[in-house]
């Protein structure tokens, strides 16, 4: 396909209808790659999740990139968290346990927000109020991309983010729920290839 550039054709009065026209094929052909791309991405941080070894960079890196600090006191509390985490291939992949948890666990802490932040690995936000200015980093900020969800309700119950059992109770009762179903859908997947 050869193309010809009339520069005559820019400085007439076509120009704004030849310029929406490129621009319309070049989203065309940008959306249809980003529809392609977007399961195999899914499929691909799968992949990912299971190749050894991770990289993991350094504390110091996280640190700085994430912010995070803590207190100097070591019995340091707090009333209220945010929990910062991305969403889409990365929550269905690498930080899926972090998908059910916000679901279902993190339901059962009242004073414990989710914020989703495009990119952002897992990071608990410590303050001492439900919400801070944007910018604000708050009490404390740790990184909870490594930690197990057993971890993370660990670490809010002693940093003063309590449960509320009656919602504890209302959260297992979800988890039970999605287990069923999930074992469901798989023995009928199961059944389905056996006949």
């Amino acid at each position: 396909l050869k193309f010809h550039f009339d520069f005559d054709m820019v400085r007439s009065s076509r120009a704004p209808i030849f310029l929406l026209f490129c621009l319309a094929a070049c989203y065309s052909v940008a959306a249809a790659a980003a529809e392609t791309e977007g399961d195999e991405s899914c499929k691909a941080s799968e992949a990912i999740e299971q190749a050894q070894p991770k990289y993991k960079p350094s504390q110091a890196a996280l640190t700085a990139f994430f912010k995070l600090h803590e207190p100097e006191d070591p019995a340091w509390k707090s009333s209220h968290a945010v929990l910062e985490i991305t969403d889409g291939c990365p929550l269905n992949g690498m930080y899926r346990r972090f998908k059910h948890f916000m679901a279902e666990g993190a339901t059962a802490f009242p004073n414990l927000s989710v914020k989703i932040t495009p990119g952002m690995d897992p990071i608990l936000q410590f303050q001492n109020e439900a919400t801070v200015p944007e910018g604000d980093l708050g009490l404390a900020r740790v990184d909870a991309s490594d930690m197990e969800i057993g971890e993370v309700e660990e670490l809010l119950q002693r940093r003063g983010i309590l449960k509320d059992e009656v919602l504890a109770d209302k959260a297992r009762t979800l988890t039970r729920q999605r287990e069923a179903e999930e074992a469901a859908r798989k023995a009928q997947a199961e059944q389905s290839v056996v006949s």
